[in-house]
């Protein structure tokens, strides 16, 4: 009996233990999966963040009334997502159009705003890049394949809901490929989600449970204006084709080929041509479009052109009920004593710079240089971007050389040939810096900017024989070049000039100057040119310097012509004066000026880069 019993609580034991062994093992097994999901999900959301910014913009609108009646001052909310490390931004089109300025909050910086430009939109596709410039890591956000999501997949959407910025929504992709009519623009081929879409939205990321964007926030169906389970998302691949023509190749994450089908409408001929002249399948090139729907109560769009249902889907819906936009729109008040753009960019750029940029140009143009590096700083501590302050210099810099040349040739100090020679390596080197701008960090440029000031301040401090053109020319090669003018021989040494002018072209281009700061001290200092002669003929180069460099920067989109056209007016009638005066001062007065003012400025952009 006593085995008997032994043997019963022993067996006991072991099913007790087993018991409570299989039920943790069974627990395990149930908690495993929702505890992967919750760690991809958290992992996903702040892998994604950094990437993620909030977008406002600031817009007018008439009021109803008489033209006196004033405008109404709101802000368009939306999200955005950084696509480059240089710091491009992609947004939805809706959210910035026709915002008077446009700011940027990044995670984590959320107290500093950074100016925004548009450099390229597309209204037919709800799309826009935005660039801003800064000392910050921008974070480029890994980007998916939005061909291989399916229905079903998880999906998060991160925004700025009603400015409640970085928020992030879980849910699941409904649908692939669907097709909305907003506002009169078509949306095709869209992801369906139930993640949580609102104001606000528009613009951020839908992301997979791994952190990779595959679509862009954009609309959601609300009956009543507000969520309603069912919202809208450009495919990120689709997105890709639009910012990689601003961008360049994509460097954020090794990504699979990208099926670009183009959208064909069923009521039109095939083309005749030799890519269409062997049918096969259209659906391997073409997304095969439906008839879009449209509301009999809704406004139309174009004139008559035929029967309606030819090209849509009539319904009796309310027009409210259709997709809308999700950029949040709040009223603001007017800025204090500004309550126009137009005015408060005259006022506070156009007005305060007059003055300062006259003298600038007086001082510049008698020394024989456009001003860049002077212009330049002043228009970044007005809180333009830098590549946009390089631009506009150039711009100004062009027009008040082009100005001052007409004074130079009357006066007769204007040495053809030897501009020829010299600018048309210079002119090539000032197209390839202001191309190749965007790849040099800002503050690296402005140091560079200073370096180089401090060299051309330099090499004036010499011996003042230099200056009336009577001291030796250099020579490292038997390939010479010489001619005279006006009684002085000008030699020079082609293989030490040409690629000495190149790279004096190059760096005026990445900085927004036009060479004359290192144009003049060549002159005076290694071709035996008096000072005069050599700022006069640098009054020519310079604006074709000028010029070539704002091609190089114009083709990247750093252009904003009202501030450019405004300033170079004044500029003009600072060229006037400064080479009147050129002419009649003293050799040695323009060398003071010339290496003092340089060193000033270098000194001034030292400072701004490390303050």
């Amino acid at each position: 009996n006593f085995m008997r019993v032994v043997t019963i609580i022993i067996v006991s034991l072991i099913f007790m233990i087993g018991s409570l062994w299989g039920g943790t093992a069974l627990g395990a097994v149930t908690g495993d999966p929702l505890m992967n999901l919750q760690e991809n999900v958290s992992h996903a959301v702040a892998k994604v963040r950094p990437s993620v910014v909030c977008v406002k913009a600031k817009k007018k609108k008439q009021l109803a009334g008489d033209a006196g009646a004033g405008v109404m001052w709101y802000e368009s909310i939306g999200s955005g997502i950084i696509v480059d490390e240089r710091g491009y931004i992609l947004t939805n089109h809706h959210v910035v159009a026709d915002a008077e300025s446009i700011s940027v909050n990044l995670w984590r910086s959320r107290n500093h705003a950074f100016a925004a430009r548009m450099v390229h939109s597309d209204t037919s596709q709800d799309m826009a890049v935005l660039k801003i410039d800064g000392n910050e890591r921008f974070v480029p956000a890994a980007l998916g394949d939005s061909d291989r999501i399916e229905a079903g997949d998880w999906v998060i959407a991160v925004g700025s809901p009603f400015g409640f910025e970085h928020s992030a929504t879980l849910g699941i992709v409904s649908d692939l490929h669907r097709d909305l009519m907003i506002g009169g623009a078509s949306y095709k081929g869209m992801i369906q989600t139930d993640a949580v879409i609102n104001q606000g939205n528009s613009g951020g990321p839908l992301i997979d449970i791994f952190g990779r964007v595959v679509g862009v926030g954009t609309a959601i169906y609300a009956p009543e204006g507000t969520y309603t389970g069912i919202g809208f998302a450009i495919p990120i691949n689709r997105a890709k084709h639009f910012f990689t023509r601003v961008t360049g190749a994509i460097r954020a994450a090794a990504q699979v080929p990208v099926k670009n089908k183009e959208a064909v409408n069923l009521n039109k001929p095939m083309p005749q041509d030799a890519v269409h002249q062997k049918f096969s399948d259209c659906t391997q090139c073409h997304t095969i479009t439906q008839k879009s729907p449209v509301s009999t109560q809704a406004v139309m769009t174009h004139p008559m052109v035929g029967a309606c249902d030819k090209c849509h889907i009539m319904t009796n819906d309310k027009v409210a009920k259709g997709p809308t936009t999700v950029a949040n729109v709040r009223p603001v008040p007017a800025p204090p004593g500004t309550p126009e753009p137009r005015a408060d960019f005259i006022t506070n750029i156009i007005i305060k710079l007059a003055l300062i940029t006259l003298v600038i140009s007086i001082v510049f143009t008698m020394i024989g240089v456009g001003g860049g590096f002077m212009y330049v700083p002043i228009l970044i501590s007005c809180g333009i971007g830098f590549h946009t302050a390089a631009t506009t210099s150039l711009v100004m810099l062009t027009f008040a050389q082009i100005s001052a040349l007409y004074i130079f040739f009357k006066s007769g100090l204007v040495d053809l040939k030897l501009a020829m020679v010299l600018e048309f390596p210079t002119m090539i080197g000032a197209f390839t810096g202001g191309m190749l701008s965007d790849h040099f960090n800002a503050s690296l440029l402005c140091v560079l900017f200073a370096c180089v000031l401090f060299l051309a301040s330099y090499s004036m401090m010499q011996d003042q024989a230099q200056l009336q053109g009577v001291g030796s020319t250099w020579r490292i090669s038997p390939w010479q070049w010489e001619h005279e003018f006006r009684g002085q021989t000008v030699r020079m040494d082609m293989a030490m000039i040409m690629p000495l002018t190149f790279m004096v072209g190059f760096v005026g281009g990445l900085l927004g100057l036009a060479g004359g700061w290192l144009k003049v001290p060549i002159m005076v200092l290694l071709l035996n040119v008096p000072m005069k002669v050599a700022v006069a003929t640098s009054s020519l180069m310079v604006p074709v310097t000028g010029f070539a460099g704002f091609l190089g920067h114009s083709f990247l989109g750093h252009f904003e012509p009202k501030l450019a056209i405004c300033l170079s007016v004044v500029t003009v009638i600072g060229a006037q004066i400064g080479s009147r005066l050129s002419i009649s001062a003293e050799s040695s007065l323009l060398r003071f000026m010339f290496a003092f003012v340089l060193s000033l400025v270098g000194l001034w952009m030292i400072l701004m880069v490390f303050r």
